[in-house]
């Protein structure tokens, strides 16, 4: 190797060394500029998706307070006008039983039987409430009319007293004729105290409650409304309210619900007010919907700092985060998505516990007759179950069924059937202690469960059962009423029952023995 050709060497060697360098250089510089760049990119967009992910997680905690509100103000309607059907049958039979003994009187002389009647109504004071005109047809005048109903004639008193009565009857009596009955507007009265009772004993998860304003006035002004059910300010009921009133930041929550009421009948808003049990004034989400046969706004609302908790807690796992995932982006966007999914499970979570709170009764519930259905029924039986197994003391098992049920059906009509099953739970109901539990068991068969019942009892029981239902009519007409019989079949739990399948076979068996042996029995397999 000569020296030129020696020189040429060291001269490229060098050059591959320094190029090389540069290009390691050059990567490192462009890997630590990308790194940098990465870094910086997250660190501004952080901020961004820390706020949108705050903004979504604040809409879905708002939608989801939004439909708790919307749907308990709607539950507790429909429980108005559940219990408005239900004062209204109740009275439809009391004034049927007032008919009925009037006319057990009917054989007395006018005279006789004009004071029987004024006396009965006037220092009765049972019947106090009650609507009763005595008109003399002769004489074409009232004789007796303990509320100033009466008009100048028979007809044109009917006709502008029945349209206000929930309930009537007309009975005749010689030249006399008898109009009995109970005013609409007291059926209300009694309904409305009802659901304030309702209202002011429920409970709700946070500074929840809701609220009765009724509407006077439509156009508004200072004496629009009076609130008539608050259990934040139960002193304040029976107050008037305006529309020029305002809350701490000058809203006027009252105009701008009477506004959003006459428009759709419904609407959210919110305003500034005292929380529950507490001199702090919060902002408040609310929702309030009219019920136009009473005049009532009926509210729910729910205070926002627990949204403000919600987006403070994000705020600082966010900010504890966003310094590790500068070494740890992966797993930093692995725990953020480990974080939204708690998140949204928690929400979601807390939700479904104030719906089921809520819903809780109809879904254990048979809505007909109010006993236990058939999904509530089967956890009590697992339960009386096992506290056999654990304590050896079984409780009386008892199947029933009408007697001639699907007949009452065919002949009547359903809405007649479904009254029989109401009466006859009704009765049993009177009957039993309230830990014991009636279940609809399915169509016209019920499971009762009798705790601390004892087998040699078992029978006896039973026939004060049957007794006592026989002893129910159900009014199917005017004037027409038809008796009700069960067939009864008793049993309890063995040591040998695997579950308890095995003693409502034992109990079934038994309530087929009573009805082989003629129905309005009730028999016991052990």
């Amino acid at each position: 190797m000569n020296w030129t050709t020696f020189v040429t060497l060291i001269l490229w060697e060098m050059g591959m060394w320094v190029i090389n360098r540069r290009y390691t250089l050059t990567t490192i510089i462009i890997g630590s500029i990308l790194c940098f760049v990465m870094i910086l990119f997250y660190l501004l967009s952080l901020d961004k998706i820390r706020d949108i992910y705050i903004g979504e997680t604040q809409k879905t905690v708002y939608g989801l307070k939004k439909s708790f509100l919307a749907n308990t103000v709607d539950n507790m309607i429909s429980v108005i006008d559940h219990r408005r059907d239900a004062r209204a049958e109740a009275m439809e039979r009391f004034v049927n039983r007032t008919a009925v003994a009037i006319n057990l009187k009917k054989g007395l002389a006018d005279a006789e039987f004009n004071d029987f009647l004024i006396s009965f109504f006037r220092d009765n004071p049972d019947y106090s409430f009650m609507s009763v005109i005595l008109w003399d047809v002769g004489k074409d005048r009232a004789i007796y009319d303990g509320q100033n109903l009466a008009g100048s004639t028979w007809e044109s008193t009917l006709n502008a007293v029945i349209p206000g009565l929930s309930a009537y009857t007309v009975l005749d009596h010689g030249a006399k004729k008898i109009l009995l009955g109970v005013s609409k507007t007291y059926v209300d009265e009694l309904v409305k105290t009802e659901i304030a009772d309702i209202i002011r004993n429920s409970e709700f998860e946070g500074n929840t409650y809701i609220w009765v304003n009724e509407i006077l006035n439509y156009e508004g002004g200072p004496h629009y409304a009076i609130r008539r059910v608050h259990p934040n300010l139960p002193e304040t009921e029976g107050t008037y309210l305006s529309t020029e009133m305002r809350d701490i930041k000058g809203n006027q929550p009252y105009l701008t619900e009477l506004e959003g009421i006459k428009k759709d009948g419904e609407l959210y808003f919110e305003y500034y007010f005292k929380e529950l049990n507490s001199e702090k004034v919060s902002l408040k989400l609310t929702y309030a919907k009219l019920y136009k046969d009473y005049d009532w706004v009926i509210a729910m609302g729910v205070y926002q700092d627990d949204i403000q908790a919600y987006i403070d807690q994000t705020t600082e796992k966010s900010q504890v985060l966003a310094s590790r995932l500068t070494l740890l982006l992966v797993l930093l966007f692995v725990a953020i998505l480990i974080l939204s999914f708690s998140l949204m499970v928690l929400i979601e979570k807390r939700h479904y516990r104030k719906s089921r709170k809520i819903m809780e009764s109809e879904m254990n519930q048979d809505p007909l007759t109010m006993a236990g259905n058939r999904r509530s029924g089967t956890h009590d039986l697992s339960a009386a179950f096992k506290e056999y197994q654990a304590s050896g003391y079984s409780p009386g098992i008892m199947i029933y069924d009408l007697d001639s049920f699907k007949s009452i059906n065919d002949q009547y009509g359903h809405s007649v059937g479904d009254l029989v099953l109401i009466e006859v739970v009704k009765a049993i109901s009177g009957m039993i202690r309230s830990s014991d539990k009636i279940i609809r068991w399915g169509g016209d068969e019920f499971v009762v469960i009798f705790y601390g019942l004892q087998e040699k009892n078992a029978l006896v029981f039973g026939e004060r059962i049957l007794s006592k239902v026989s002893d129910l009519k159900i009014l199917v007409a005017e004037g027409k009423e038809i008796g009700i019989t069960l067939s009864i079949g008793f049993s309890f739990f063995k040591e040998t029952d695997e579950d308890f399948a095995k003693v409502l076979k034992r109990a079934d068996q038994a309530l087929y023995l009573s009805k082989s042996k003629g129905r309005n029995q009730v028999n016991i397999i052990l």
